[in-house]
């Protein structure tokens, strides 16, 4: 019913009036109004595919090389910024470890124990039936029983009464010998030629591997003064 309405509107509405005197031709006039209301429809149709089209076209515009880029999401952790401010060295790096060579020694020999190298620049500071001490000429502690820092050579406890094990296999002239390090001492402990255990203990000042630890205990020699200590 609406659309024989809109035809006969459409149909009357063209501009074009009968003849006077002439019938009117009702099919003639619905022919007329579909086919403007088809042009009408079509334009209609028309407008709303430009306004789609248009609407598409927007953020591809936005995406474009002509136009504003849209952010991109950058990841935040994969790639740190670098810092352009210089790192400072650790204490280890600032102050490296330099090898004290080991010389021969051709002093008096303190009883008690007997070496044949010696630390260049160190010196005997004090020995006893106990141990023997050795630090650099210039050490402000010159106390012989103040260990720290210090190479000190020793019989093992007597409170020990079983080979030292868990520490790393160094022999010492063919004999048993562990090597460990604590923090910053070395110790070597080995089996000397009379079945005594030898504690050596050395700085890691020194810059001593542990060669050069068996090195200057192979050295030592036991004296029959030499007693272990307790404890």
């Amino acid at each position: 019913m609406n659309d024989m309405k809109d035809l006969l509107e459409l149909a009357l509405g063209d501009g074009v009036a009968p003849a006077p005197g002439r019938p009117a031709d009702p099919a003639a006039d619905l022919t007329r109004g579909r086919r403007m209301l088809r042009r009408r429809r079509l334009a209609g149709l028309a407008g709303v595919t430009a306004v789609v089209v248009c609407g598409a076209a927007v953020p591809l515009a936005l995406h474009g090389s002509g136009g504003t880029a849209a952010p991109r999401p950058q990841a935040a952790a994969s790639h740190p910024a670098a810092s352009s401010a210089p790192s400072t060295p650790s204490a280890a790096q600032s102050a490296p470890v330099h090898t004290v060579a080991l010389v021969a020694f051709a002093g008096a020999q303190p009883p008690g124990y007997r070496v044949s190298e010696m630390p260049k620049g160190w010196v005997v500071q004090g020995s006893n039936p106990y141990a023997l001490t050795i630090a650099p000429a210039n050490d402000r502690d010159k106390n012989p029983d103040s260990f720290l820092g210090k190479l000190v050579v020793m019989l093992q406890s007597a409170d020990v009464t079983s080979p030292p094990t868990g520490e790393t296999p160094e022999p010492v002239n063919g004999r048993p010998g562990f090597y460990q390090v604590q923090d910053d001492t070395q110790m070597l402990t080995f089996q000397a030629a009379g079945g005594h255990w030898v504690v050596i203990q050395a700085p890691t000042l020194l810059g001593w591997s542990s060669a050069e630890l068996v090195q200057f205990a192979s050295g030592v020699q036991v004296l029959t003064a030499a007693q272990a200590g307790r404890g």
